[in-house]
């Protein structure tokens, strides 16, 4: 039964179903989960996003009465982005080539702080006809885009409703290694104004790990703001889980899944070493060994994995598979490979995955340094973790993994009660609950 004081939130993610991805998933699962907390969202998301990937499963878990906005954005289309980025041969001169590398500089110096701007002009008509129909209590902001947040600041200065900013990353710390980023002092400087700006107008802010969170206090205090701060982890949603079904694998394989994107924060390279010298100190091993890797993956990343192809080591490449089939793959795993590269800043990272890795009690065999993750992952994981310098280590731990087949993890039934979706559900509905007051 629908509750009398139900409140409305303006729920923006420029990326939502159709389109797929990690990021996507955590509006997806707020949206589902909100209405049994009181707040009934409204999804304002780009009609045509330049994303990369799309994801049905997602579309399924849709609430039909939740209403979803689409407006158009007038950026180019992903395809377009990624040709200005695929500039050829570099040894030799093209003209085509070298006016590719000016647009995309002169794109990436105009746009910001991301080429998502562009959406921000149609979104905001949009979403400046719904509030003057239909009022509001809140407006909720999830990025990246970073542009977004900027939406979100126009969106309370015109209508004076409270705001709350989710950064899903750090937005300085994201600036230095996406796509289609300008890396340059300038764009940097003017990036650091408008998250000053985005701070200053915000009720409350939200970020995916405590690391982040204390972080964003810090720039808060820096900027003056008076937001909150508050840390909600990404996580997983028991529904997912329930009808998966898992099969043995043969008793004298291992079996390593890797699900999600390979680039810069999740170089595979310390455990392709790792391999490589498995391989040639022992090639009968090394033959037992599947790896299976879904998800996107730069041209950098790929040239990595394709050094396996001349070792007996079994690679399996998939391109992003929908949520569902990802979760069956992690589901049919031995081990499950966790990597996040040795960055500045990389320590306040917690990749999202983790937590839908924990969820399914495989060991982890996770690649990363100290911080965040590495808390996480020794307080409620069975884990194999070396640092990324470590390659050695990895081949020999690969060894032992062959020798003694991990088995599943046990853990107690509330142990990671803290990830599920619909508990972080109802810490964001306490944040808007304390902000709309």
């Amino acid at each position: 039964m629908m509750n009398l004081v139900e409140r409305r939130m303006l729920l923006i993610s420029y990326a939502y179903p159709p389109t797929g991805g990690g990021g996507v998933q955590r509006s997806v699962k707020f949206a589902k989960y909100l209405p049994h907390y009181h707040w009934r969202p409204t999804v304002l998301t780009a009609a045509d996003p330049s994303v990369p990937v799309r994801d049905n499963d997602l579309s399924m878990e849709l609430d039909p009465q939740t209403t979803v906005l689409r407006a158009r954005t007038l950026e180019p289309s992903y395809r377009t982005k990624q040709k200005l980025i695929a500039t050829g041969d570099p040894s030799s001169f093209s003209f085509k080539r070298w006016m590719k590398q000016c647009v995309r500089k002169a794109g990436m110096s105009l746009l910001q702080p991301d080429p998502q701007i562009l959406w921000n002009p149609c979104a905001a008509r949009l979403a400046t006809q719904t509030l003057r129909q239909i009022p509001h209590d809140v407006v909720y902001v999830t990025g990246p885009p970073f542009s977004s947040f900027l939406l979100g600041r126009t969106l309370k200065l015109r209508f004076g409703l409270p705001l709350v900013l989710d950064f899903r990353d750090e937005w300085l710390l994201s600036s230095q290694h996406f796509e289609n980023h300008q890396r340059s002092g300038i764009a940097y400087r003017q990036q650091r104004r408008m998250l000053g700006k985005v701070l200053r107008a915000a009720d409350a802010v939200v970020a995916t790990t405590q690391a982040s969170a204390d972080e964003l206090a810090r720039q808060i205090q820096e900027t003056g703001s008076r937001a909150s701060v508050h840390c909600i982890y990404n996580g997983f949603d028991e529904d997912d889980l329930t009808a998966l079904r898992c099969e043995s694998n043969p008793p004298d394989r291992l079996r390593i899944v890797y699900t999600g994107t390979l680039w810069k924060l999740t170089d595979i390279s310390p455990v392709v070493d790792a391999l490589v010298r498995l391989a040639a100190a022992n090639p009968d091993s090394a033959a037992r060994i599947d790896l299976i890797i879904a998800g996107r993956r730069t041209p950098h990343q790929d040239a990595l994995v394709a050094k396996l192809d001349a070792t007996a080591v079994n690679v399996q490449r998939h391109n992003y598979l929908p949520h569902g089939k990802s979760l069956e793959l992690a589901g049919s795993a031995d081990v499950l490979l966790l990597l996040l590269a040795d960055e500045p800043g990389a320590e306040r990272v917690v990749p999202a995955k983790l937590f839908e890795y924990l969820a399914l009690r495989k060991p982890i065999l996770a690649i990363c340094g100290d911080g965040e993750t590495a808390s996480l992952i020794e307080q409620h994981g069975h884990t194999y973790r070396f640092s990324p310098g470590q390659p050695d280590r990895i081949a020999a731990c690969l060894s032992t993994l062959l020798a003694e087949r991990p088995c599943r993890v046990t853990c107690g039934a509330d142990d990671l009660g803290p990830f599920s979706r619909r508990r972080q559900t109802s810490q964001l509905a306490e944040v808007m609950d304390a902000v709309s007051r």
